[in-house]
């Protein structure tokens, strides 16, 4: 009896051996994953981060693919990436070469371990350098010994404005940038605004611009106050037009004060639709797994399982051979 026990109990732990070894041997000991970038975005120029994992330690080569809006497949691009043995980090870089025309680019990458290969998910960018259009209707007022009311009117642009930028100085010249930037105001097109100011010194002037930027982060032109300079980069933009107060957007008998935005260190004009101060995009950090623990788990639960039956068993037959027969 004992013995015909124990042949059934071997017979279904192989059984259970075979069963298992397609479905956790089918796992590559290979792996790679791509982190997401920034999307939309304008800038034409930043790196696809990605980690590839090879759980035997080998020597790898990874390959990075894009698609254009006008492919009709994908390419590889820039040169093989060799990395050290069992993997690590490093990125593809994707250049102005690359992103031209605004639209939706795709890319993925392969990592190859002698035969062994996997290819991680695709990920998308779009890719936007229109920039919404420029605020009008600009009025500054001081409402109080301490504050200004700023009054203006978004661009009809098909919902392109989602934010505007309000810049303060004392100076007639300054940078519209993050330095004199006081208040950041959630607005969407065609949309009338008024909003108030607390200055630091109740007995100074204080000077206003204002810019629009879309979500994925193109600027506007700026509009402001008539006797100001703006200064950015390298470039000085100067204005002599006398108005009530105010230097209105193209096409309502004034003009739109232009600058030149830095951006990676490239200047661009920023009545062009270019937004201040990005230089990188923003990207969700992911990590990987350093082996396949999901294999060693479930291996180790089969064999402990198997050893405590077969333990139970011997251990229920010697408990039966030394009960003494009546």
């Amino acid at each position: 009896m004992f013995k015909r026990i124990l042949i059934t109990t071997l017979g279904l732990l192989t059984g259970f051996s075979l069963m298992a070894a397609p479905v956790f041997g089918a796992a590559s000991d290979v792996s790679v994953k791509v982190e997401k970038p920034k999307t939309p975005t304008r800038v034409n120029n930043f790196n696809l981060n990605f980690v590839a994992l090879d759980i035997q330690g080998r020597t790898m080569t990874v390959k990075c693919y894009k698609k254009a809006p006008a492919d009709v497949a994908f390419t590889q691009f820039g040169s093989d990436i060799a990395l050290s043995a069992g993997g690590n980090t490093a990125n593809c870089a994707v250049t102005s070469g690359i992103l031209g025309d605004n639209g939706t680019y795709q890319f993925y990458v392969t990592a190859a371990a002698d035969a062994d290969t996997a290819t991680s998910e695709t990920v998308s960018v779009n890719f936007d350098t229109n920039g919404p259009g420029d605020p009008r209707d600009y009025q500054k007022n001081k409402t109080g010994s301490c504050e200004y009311t700023i009054h203006f009117k978004t661009a009809d642009d098909s919902g392109m404005t989602v934010k505007v930028e309000v810049y303060r100085s004392e100076n007639t010249s300054f940078s519209a940038d993050d330095s004199s930037r006081v208040l950041t105001i959630a607005a969407g097109s065609n949309e009338i605004h008024d909003t108030t100011n607390t200055v630091p010194d109740c007995g100074k002037n204080y000077y206003f611009a204002i810019r629009s930027f879309d979500s994925a982060g193109n600027g506007s032109g700026i509009v402001g106050d008539s006797e100001i300079t703006i200064v950015n980069s390298t470039t000085t933009t100067t204005t002599t037009q006398q108005t009530t107060g105010a230097i209105p957007v193209s096409g309502s008998g004034g003009s739109v004060l232009g600058l030149t935005a830095t951006e990676g260190g490239e200047g661009a004009t920023g009545t062009n639709g270019e937004a201040l101060g990005e230089t990188s995009p923003s990207a969700e950090v992911v990590t990987m797994p350093q082996n396949d623990d999901r294999i060693t788990t479930a291996r180790n639960l089969l064999l402990g399982g198997g050893i405590l039956l077969l333990g139970a068993l011997i251990y229920a037959f010697w408990k039966k051979k030394q009960t003494p027969t009546e």
